[in-house]
C-alpha cells in the first residue's frame, strides 16, 4: 500500500511531499497489519478529493470518511479510508503554507513529535524541519482551575448516570457515563504524570493504555464497565466513583491543590436518596 501512495504521489505533479507519521512512523511504538498508514500529502489544487474517485489508485475501498482538523492556523482536509484488504490509511492534506509555517516556528506539531518519515520531498523543503523530540502530547501539569473542571464534570456526569438509572433509561445512562468516564482518564493522565515529573506522552483516547497505567489501576477498572443492564450498571457506577475519589484525592495531594469535597458530598447525597427511594 505504501508503495503504491508514493508512486501516485511522484506521478503527481500537485503533490510535493508526503509525511508518514503515527505508529508506523515511530521506533517505539509496536505495530500489527491492523495499524493505520497515517499520510500527510502537501501540495496545491487538492479539488479531485471532492469525491472518492481518486481512491482507486490504491485498490478498491469500502469506506471513507470526509473529515478536518486545524493545524498550525490552517483548515485540513482529510479522507479516512479502510480500503478492501482491511488497510485503513488516514490522508490529511495540507498546503504548501504549513510547511514554510512549522520550518519557520522551529517546533514541530505535537502530531510529528513523537516521529515522522519523510516518503516524498520533491522541493526538499521538508528536510528543513527541526528532528523529532519524541515529547509529542505531553501531559501539562493542571491549574488549581483545571483540577477543579475536572471534578465538577466528573460529579456532573455522576448525578446524571444515576437520574437516568432511576428512570431505566440505560443508553442515555451509558452515555453520561461514558463523559464521566473521559474526566477519569484526565486524572489519571495527571496522577501518573505527576509521579514522572510531567513526563507522560499517552495516546488519545486512553489508546495502549496499559503501557503507562499502574497494573492494579488498571486491574480496578475493569469492573468500572457494565453492560446494559441496570443492576450491572450500578455496579460498575459505584467502582467508577471509588476508583474516581482515590485517584483524585493522591492527585490532588501530589499537586498540593486544595481540597473541594462539596462537589462529591452533593451528588453523593442524591445518589444515597435515590437508592433509599428504590428501596423504600
Amino acid at each position: 500500500m505504501l508503495d503504491r501512495i508514493v508512486s501516485w504521489a511522484e506521478n503527481n505533479e500537485s503533490i510535493r511531499g508526503l509525511i508518514l507519521t503515527g505508529s508506523r512512523a515511530n521506533s517505539h511504538d509496536k505495530t500489527d497489519f491492523l495499524s493505520d498508514y497515517d499520510i500527510a500529502v502537501f501540495g496545491t489544487g487538492f479539488e479531485y478529493i471532492s469525491s472518492d474517485d481518486w481512491l482507486i489508485n490504491f485498490e478498491k475501498h469500502w469506506i471513507c470518511v470526509h473529515d478536518r482538523f486545524t493545524l498550525v492556523g490552517f483548515e485540513i482536509p482529510t479522507r479516512l479510508v479502510i480500503f478492501n484488504s482491511t488497510t485503513k490509511v488516514d490522508f490529511s492534506f495540507h498546503p504548501m503554507s504549513v510547511i514554510e509555517t512549522i520550518a519557520h516556528n522551529k517546533e514541530l506539531p505535537d502530531g510529528y513529535k513523537n516521529g515522522f518519515k519523510i516518503l516524498l520531498d520533491k522541493d526538499s523543503l521538508l528536510i528543513k524541519w527541526v528532528q523529532p523530540t519524541g515529547d509529542g502530547f505531553l501531559v501539562s501539569k493542571p491549574s488549581q482551575e483545571e483540577f477543579d473542571k475536572n471534578v465538577n464534570e466528573f460529579w456532573f456526569e455522576i448525578y446524571h448516570v444515576a437520574k437516568y438509572l432511576t428512570r431505566n433509561d440505560l443508553w442515555a445512562a451509558n452515555f453520561r457515563d461514558w463523559a464521566a468516564k473521559e474526566a477519569l482518564l484526565e486524572m489519571m493522565q495527571w496522577q501518573q504524570s505527576a509521579k514522572c515529573r510531567w513526563s507522560l506522552s499517552p495516546k488519545p483516547n486512553g489508546k495502549d493504555m496499559k503501557s503507562w497505567i499502574d497494573s492494579k489501576v488498571l486491574e480496578r477498572l475493569r469492573p468500572c464497565f457494565s453492560t446494559l443492564e441496570k443492576g450491572s450498571m450500578s455496579n460498575a457506577l459505584e467502582k467508577t466513583i471509588q476508583l474516581y475519589r482515590e485517584i483524585s484525592n493522591d492527585t490532588r495531594l501530589l499537586l498540593n491543590f486544595k481540597n473541594n469535597t462539596a462537589p462529591d458530598s452533593i451528588v453523593s447525597g442524591f445518589l444515597k436518596s435515590k437508592l433509599e427511594a428504590g428501596n423504600s
